[in-house]
């Protein structure tokens, strides 16, 4: 059954200070969760906060409850939901926040966010490959719950409620030490980050998972990290610093390496590269607050190190600024 949605369209002097000019495509659907926990922090509420003018540089179309969802932008509006400037989060996705007030049922909401992504999917002929996360465009954790798992709901169960699928209760591992309610890309972001330390069968105990499930995070890893190397890029290596410069490879070095397509070696000659180039930026006289809302108002393009370069601050610096961005979104 579709969830009824309540159209609640904020005024035009209201949506002027936080949305973009242009028209929004609609090529993507972001999830978000609204990380209010208040009583009564429901979707009626976050709409009239839209309505009454957001006291943070923000903006999303949808909110949706345990009940109910409410609309407070046209789909079409480019809203400031994903931190990623006038980059395709906010230009180009319809923003739906997912509430999880303590009065509510949390498992109830996260079940009325995919019918709703579901509904909006159909509405704009979208593919299941057109859902993100906030996460995906801008790096916040986001929507934290979910990618959590908090009871038991992962990303990917999340993705196959909005396909229609049924989702089981956790699974135990084999020797029903832990249950799983992270996923396998999350686990594999903790062991390349080194949470686990080294050796499969440290990081197996560590993860606390059986070892089927631990060779799904292993060739997650593996295919992140350019185990299997492919072939040499027929860029040069000026080229590929002058991309990942220009934010064009995301953010990460894994990530990176994967965009690019390249082997370890050859990134890590991209990377000593770009880092030559961003020594010695020149100190600011902005406050932190000020960059992060130049930030938010796309003043300073997509991507971290695009963005940082636009600045012109240091890493340290740029570190204070994204912090804040995430902050406020």
């Amino acid at each position: 059954m579709a969830i009824k949605i309540k159209k609640q369209i904020v005024p035009a002097s209201v949506a002027a200070k936080v949305t973009y000019n242009g028209k929004n495509p609609v090529n993507y659907i972001t999830v978000h969760q609204t990380g209010n926990t208040n009583k009564g922090a429901n979707a009626k509420v976050h709409a009239n906060l839209q309505s009454n003018g957001n006291s943070r540089a923000a903006s999303w179309q949808y909110t949706v409850d345990d009940k109910e969802a409410y609309q407070s932008f046209e789909d079409t509006a480019q809203c400031w939901h994903c931190g990623d400037g006038q980059g395709p989060g906010n230009t180009q996705s319809i923003g739906v926040e997912i509430c999880i007030n303590s009065d509510g049922n949390y498992k109830k909401a996260v079940e009325n966010g995919a019918k709703l992504v579901k509904q909006l999917m159909d509405k704009h002929n979208l593919s299941i490959d057109c859902v993100k996360q906030h996460y995906d465009w801008s790096g916040k954790n986001c929507p934290a719950q979910i990618r959590a798992g908090q009871q038991g709901i992962t990303w990917n169960d999340f993705i196959n409620m909005v396909k229609g699928a049924k989702v089981s209760k956790p699974k135990k591992t084999k020797t029903g030490s832990k249950q799983i309610t992270k996923s396998i890309d999350q686990l594999a972001d903790e062991v390349i980050a080194g949470k686990h330390g080294s050796g499969h069968e440290n990081r197996r105990k560590s993860l606390g998972i059986g070892q089927s499930e631990y060779d799904k995070v292993r060739a997650e890893v593996n295919k992140r990290t350019g185990s299997t190397t492919k072939p040499a890029s027929k860029k040069s290596v000026t080229q590929m610093v002058n991309e990942v410069l220009k934010g064009q490879h995301g953010n990460g070095h894994a990530q990176r390496q994967k965009s690019l397509g390249i082997s370890k070696s050859e990134y890590n000659k991209v990377k000593s590269e770009v880092n030559k180039r961003l020594t010695g930026a020149k100190p600011t006289s902005k406050s932190i607050s000020q960059m992060a809302t130049e930030v938010i108002q796309g003043k300073h393009g997509s991507g971290h190190e695009n963005r940082r370069k636009s600045l012109g601050i240091s890493k340290a610096e740029y570190e204070k600024v994204r912090k804040e961005v995430n902050k406020r979104l």
